[in-house]
């Protein structure tokens, strides 16, 4: 195949999309087809299966599994379409709307492991269809998950998962049991935990286990408790927790509770346990007799070294984005952004370290940090230079419609759109 590539390069150097290899996009559309094929909408009552958009975030090359409606991309000889996607449309793994289609959007490079690439494609299929099944697309970050105390309980409840998932019998039931109690633990004790758990859980929890559960196979036990294992080592866990918790409920509940997605309504997934499990919630007493199963004591020391770091990490961050700023309005805003590089920030809203927003006034790109209100109508970036288009770890590229200010006396700056100038109307003759 090398050598075939070497001898036709000029043949192909005037069209470079067809000089690329495309296997492994082709491999993922292939393997889309046979999960929906398989799954024939057992799973959710639909099928899974859509046109496919995979993207590289650096040049916006893209490999589609159809022609869109634009004609921004050409046939390739494999068989896919590629082109450019057009400045607008957001770049992320998820679902999006360009030239009148709904598209399964991943992006590149795709996994060269076959498990990893159908997982992916799985888990980015269920958000295409997620809304038309009754479960509306929710984007919140669980602040409590932060907190010494939130972090402790869930990593206790990520602990006794992995138990469940590399066990059997009576064992699998006991840590099950010990894992929703854990959960039962936190949402009793933070008030607003329990809206915000669901709606992640509902939105991230049920995309991973789909991944999971079809792309997997006869390894989802296996896989979901790696994927616990990795998430118990992370420092953020406010947005990204339930890919790693949601495969768990779902295959346990595939167990327990077979008919659960049926019965699923307004619940989360760990809710269906409580009944058929008869799970109780833990006095405090028995919760630390159980937290001691699963390395309790090592939790909280390592929760509490953190906490005391976090601290001074939120300090920097409030006096960062309080000092001299810029700050742009929310209204139509598309973003990208990587859920486990979040941080909320009491009073402020919520810090994300690599983050791409575009709005009406243009794009800003940060890759140390930028912050959004908590009603995702402000978005702000810290230190601006003499220009207001740049600051450490960002940059703005402003619309030709817009400047920005000069500082008020805050020393925030903000973008201005640029009035049209008067029309000019001819005089009437005398």
């Amino acid at each position: 195949m090398r050598a075939f590539m070497i001898a036709t390069c000029l043949a192909v150097c005037a069209s470079p999309a067809l000089a690329q290899d495309y296997r492994l996009q082709t491999s993922a559309a292939a393997e889309l087809q046979q999960m929906c094929t398989a799954d024939a909408g057992q799973l959710w009552g639909a099928s899974l299966c859509g046109p496919l958009l995979v993207v590289d975030a650096n040049t916006r090359q893209v490999w589609a599994t159809e022609r869109d409606n634009l004609n921004v991309l050409t046939l390739t000889a494999g068989g896919g379409w590629v082109g450019t996607l057009p400045q607008g449309v957001p770049l992320a793994n998820t679902t999006v709307e360009w030239a009148g289609v709904r598209w399964i959007m991943v992006i590149g490079p795709l996994p060269d492991d076959a498990t990893a690439r159908r997982i992916l494609v799985a888990h980015e299929s269920w958000h295409r269809l997620q809304t038309s099944i009754g479960f509306p697309m929710q984007d919140i970050v669980a602040a409590h998950l932060q907190t010494e105390r939130g972090r402790y309980l869930l990593r206790l409840e990520m602990r006794a998962l992995s138990t469940a998932m590399l066990s059997t019998g009576r064992a699998r039931r006991n840590a099950v049991k010990d894992a929703v109690a854990f959960r039962m633990a936190r949402l009793a004790t933070f008030s607003e935990a329990a809206a915000a758990e669901s709606a992640l859980d509902r939105n991230e929890g049920l995309a991973a286990y789909t991944g999971v559960r079809l792309g997997a196979g006869a390894q989802s036990h296996l896989y979901t408790a790696r994927a616990l294992t990795a998430a118990d080592e992370q420092q953020s866990l406010a947005r990204s927790y339930a890919y790693a918790t949601g495969p768990a409920y779902g295959v346990l509940l595939d167990e327990f509770v077979p008919s659960w997605r049926t019965s699923l309504g307004n619940w989360t997934p760990s809710d269906l346990l409580v009944g058929p499990l008869r799970i109780q919630p833990l006095s405090s007493r028995a919760l630390d007799r159980q937290a001691e199963r699963y390395g309790g004591q090592q939790i909280a020391s390592e929760e509490r070294v953190r906490a005391e770091n976090q601290r001074h990490v939120i300090a920097e961050l409030q006096a960062r984005f309080t000092g001299a700023r810029l700050e742009l309005p929310l209204g139509q805003m598309q973003f990208e952004f990587d859920p486990g590089q979040v941080t909320p920030v009491e009073g402020l809203g919520t810090v994300y370290q690599r983050l791409v927003v575009r709005d009406a006034w243009g794009e800003l790109r940060a890759t140390e940090g930028a912050l959004i209100s908590p009603n995702f109508n402000l978005l702000t970036a810290s230190a601006p230079g003499p220009n207001g288009l740049s600051g450490p770890g960002w940059t703005l590229s402003l619309s030709p419609a817009y400047l920005v200010t000069v500082p008020d006396e805050n020393g925030v700056i903000r973008p201005q759109r640029i009035p049209a100038p008067p029309e000019h109307r001819r005089q009437p003759d005398n």
